[in-house]
């Protein structure tokens, strides 16, 4: 028996944030009835085309690939702003071609880019999803809030949740807590990820020794972060982007992990922080508070609320620190791969079961 075909439409690597990384993971994905391909959005432009010719070969492209694929599903995965723009084209050409439409939002932002537009431009967004046979959420706290925002039939809406490889952290053990505190940020060094924050929050402890911050990422701010450790005699040290076993020694050295954002739509990165079995400081923004429970996985705070994370990297005591490594050791589990392959292959086969 054939497989059936599905899709998948998206930037793909090298990863440009959780979208591509998620993408990328999709790629592992195994079903004895599924069978995915993938359509990069953003393949290696020629810089001798300009943007309206680059976006329309693109398109064309799409045509091609879906008469030579002939899927069964298109699953299309997006974000806000300029990414949904694009996306609209794509679902409007699967449709043209008769195809059943999946679009699976992973934006933080993509309600405030609705709330942000035009009346018009609303009505275009609204008619986009409502074009869609199902919409994919990060989480339950997403999946209200889009109920209650977009003219959306609530039926139409399923939820997903991200997910990581646990196998790449099994191994990990996090420094002993009688070892100081070390503070582990990994993601893209921009301002919405509060990279900023991190850097007041290393100059209000730089008195204290024992504590020291460990950035892992790049972007536009890390020559912010290299003045600010060179000018005020921060315990920081940023690492660049790293992976697999680099990125895992990086866990060993700490114990706390940070993502002081101020958006997220589910905060990939602080279930590999669990998974490490590290103290997630986060802020309770996105699906995030879907995850990170107060006193159990880690701690919340309003985003910007720099003092409050001090406060709490101070007070942090090793019998605490050691309860909740634990427990996030284990909790983390629920968010592996494996379970996220299980869970799609569900979505997909009620998908086909209720379409047909």
């Amino acid at each position: 028996m054939s497989k059936i075909k599905i899709l998948q439409v998206g930037p793909l690597p090298p990863p440009i944030g959780g979208m591509s990384v998620f993408l990328n993971n999709l790629r592992k994905f195994k079903s004895s009835r599924y069978e995915l391909s993938f359509f990069n959005i953003f393949p290696k432009k020629d810089r001798k085309l300009n943007k309206v010719f680059f976006n329309i070969f693109i398109l064309i492209k799409f045509l091609w690939e879906m008469k030579k694929q002939k899927p069964e599903i298109i699953h299309i995965h997006t974000a806000a702003y300029r990414a949904f723009t694009k996306s609209m084209f794509f679902v409007k050409l699967a449709k043209w071609r008769q195809k059943k439409v999946i679009i699976h939002i992973h934006s933080g932002m993509f309600v405030e880019f609705y709330n942000k537009s035009s009346k018009k431009r609303q009505q275009r967004i609204n008619h986009t999803l409502q074009q869609c046979d199902q919409i994919i959420c990060l989480s339950e706290t997403w999946k209200k809030l889009f109920i209650n925002t977009f003219s959306v039939d609530e039926e139409n809406y399923t939820v997903l949740p991200n997910a990581i490889f646990i196998e790449e952290f099994n191994e990990v053990e996090p420094l002993p807590p009688n070892e100081g505190k070390t503070i582990l940020f990994v993601g893209k060094l921009i301002k919405i990820k509060g990279v900023l924050d991190i850097i007041e929050m290393a100059k209000r402890l730089k008195d204290h020794s024992e504590i020291k911050f460990l950035i892992m990422g790049d972007g536009p701010l890390k020559h912010v972060l290299e003045e600010a450790i060179d000018t005020h005699n921060l315990h920081m040290k940023t690492l660049g982007t790293l992976s697999g076993k680099q990125k895992a020694e990086q866990f060993e050295r700490a114990n706390l992990f940070l993502l002081p954002s101020y958006f997220e739509a589910l905060g990939l990165s602080n279930l590999e922080g669990m998974a490490a079995g590290h103290v997630v400081l986060s802020t309770n923004v996105g699906a995030i508070p879907d995850v990170i429970t107060d006193d159990q996985e880690g701690y919340l705070f309003e985003p910007g609320n720099i003092q409050a994370f001090v406060e709490k990297i101070l007070e942090l005591d090793m019998t605490v620190m050691q309860r909740i490594s634990e427990h996030n050791k284990e909790q983390a589990k629920q968010y592996d791969f494996s379970i996220l392959n299980k869970n799609l292959e569900q979505i997909y086969d009620v998908f086909l079961k209720n379409r047909n």
